[in-house]
């Protein structure tokens, strides 16, 4: 069993590491990428920058990419297992200053996702629908070994709160699409997160348990508590 003071430096490295879910890219924002690369169905890479790109509900439905030489290749999100983009610095400060509840993270340090190199787009086997697969944006790049997170196209928001642009309070999504090692995603709600998440989600990995155990699972930390159990169940 691993001691209790490793979720206190997991959660130190939270609150400074900036490990949030990241808000999704809009189809502006794929195009203003200054380069991607795609890893198609077959295995092979394909390089250069997104032309344009069609996103309905949060599902990336096709692009077309400009490869170095000057060709141009259109794909459907069924032709591909990845699309990796390096996002702009303006989309990248856009989304630290649209990070639901800023006001409870203004000490945090956002260089993270301000640099950061790569924004991710997967194939995700739907809930409910057999062997129907759509291409989302990961949301929690970085720890994301055992639980992946994307956005649930079915989800409403907290109210908004903002000034000068800067989300201030709410608007958090009320449920996300989550696929556990590798398989069927489920929908996880903020109305029944506390009562199901340990039993249903964090499980198999005894020191994590052991640790939250008669702790009430508030949506709220949803993002750190994936973190944690990233942190220290990757090898349960």
């Amino acid at each position: 069993m691993k001691p209790f003071f490793t979720i206190a430096f997991c959660l130190t490295l939270f609150i400074t590491q900036a490990q949030y879910f990241i808000p999704p890219m809009d189809n502006s924002e794929i195009s203003m990428a200054k380069e991607a690369y795609v890893v198609t169905n077959a295995g092979d890479t394909v390089r250069g920058r997104v032309l344009s790109a069609t996103i309905i509900s949060g599902q990336l439905r096709s692009f077309t990419i400009k490869e170095d030489d000057g060709d141009k290749q259109k794909f459907k999100s069924t032709d591909v297992k990845l699309l990796a983009v390096a996002p702009s610095k303006l989309s990248n400060i856009s989304s630290a200053m649209s990070v639901p509840n800023l006001s409870r993270t203004m000490k945090t340090d956002f260089s993270e996702i301000i640099d950061r190199e790569w924004v991710y787009f997967e194939q995700a086997l739907l809930p409910k629908k057999k062997d129907k697969y759509v291409m989302m944006q990961l949301l929690n790049p970085g720890f994301d070994s055992k639980i992946k997170v994307y956005l649930d196209p079915n989800a409403n928001q907290t109210m908004n709160v903002s000034a000068g642009g800067i989300n201030l309070a709410g608007g958090e999504d009320k449920s996300y699409l989550v696929v556990y090692d590798g398989n069927k995603s489920e929908v996880y709600k903020k109305s029944s997160y506390k009562k199901d998440a340990l039993e249903k989600l964090y499980k198999n990995c005894a020191v994590f348990t052991e640790n939250y155990e008669g702790e009430k699972f508030i949506w709220k930390n949803f993002a750190e508590h994936i973190y944690v159990y990233d942190q220290l169940c990757t090898n349960d």
